[in-house]
């Protein structure tokens, strides 16, 4: 009898657990409040939930938002090109008016403190209104890791920040998990464009995807093709992260 691979049985029991988890999170509060203040296990301050972009101009996080966003260079030839495609002109094609941004990050996390303040700088100069972009917050402690006081992220599969959600009249057209692929200006691109986008994780993205949408007997009656996909996903060489 072949022996399973114990890794694979492992990221099943994983991806069971999340989907569990995220289906008894307490109901969201019908009450907004926007840019709440909390503090990490090291009493440092952290955002929480769903924020403005101003807060992050203010301290403490300007301190590495504004130097980040000012050191950063845009890639001007790419962005030109993507800012005709999100409809930010008038004389863009009004279905990338359609396009909308959802980032989730945490301002205790250093590839969020790097990431952001591009993105932002990228919108910016794509002339993208701040109404299109969604900045959500999530916690660093161990109760609540990855999650939002409203826990915006249920359904949302955030398992790395920052997340850059893109979509498109509400429905995902892909995203950018935690750092691009090629670099934030041609991921948005190509993304904008409708092409197909590989963003870093897939393996642990398809687990999640797999877990909410298919039933457990239809999930055990095709274990072996989920099984081999998987694999192909989560094996050396498959992913450049």
């Amino acid at each position: 009898m072949k022996r399973k691979n114990p890794s694979y049985i492992l990221l099943l029991c994983h991806a069971i657990c999340f989907c569990s988890c995220h289906a008894r999170l307490a109901p969201q509060s019908t009450t907004l409040i926007l840019n709440k203040e909390g503090t990490d296990e090291h009493g440092k301050p952290q955002l929480l939930g769903k924020c403005s972009r101003s807060r992050l101009e203010q301290a403490p996080y300007d301190s590495w938002f504004v130097r980040n966003y000012s050191d950063y260079k845009v890639d001007s030839a790419t962005a030109d090109q993507l800012r005709s495609k999100l409809g930010a002109s008038l004389n863009a094609p009004s279905t990338g008016r359609d396009i909308t941004f959802t980032i989730f990050m945490g301002t205790w996390c250093g590839d969020s403190k790097r990431e952001v303040p591009r993105i932002f700088k990228i919108l910016d100069y794509c002339g993208i209104d701040s109404s299109r972009v969604q900045l959500v917050m999530v916690s660093a402690a161990e109760a609540a890791y990855k999650q939002s006081p409203d826990h915006e992220e249920r359904g949302e599969n955030i398992f790395r920040v920052p997340d850059l959600i893109v979509q498109n009249k509400g429905k995902e057209m892909g995203r950018i998990v935690e750092s691009p692929v090629q670099s934030l200006e041609k991921d948005l691109l190509q993304l904008a464009d409708g092409e197909h986008y590989t963003p870093h994780y897939e393996g642990v993205d398809l687990l999640a995807k797999v877990f909410r949408e298919k039933k457990t007997k239809k999930i055990e009656k095709r274990r072996s093709p989920i099984s081999s996909l998987i694999r192909r996903q989560t094996s050396p060489g498959s992913s450049k992260n």
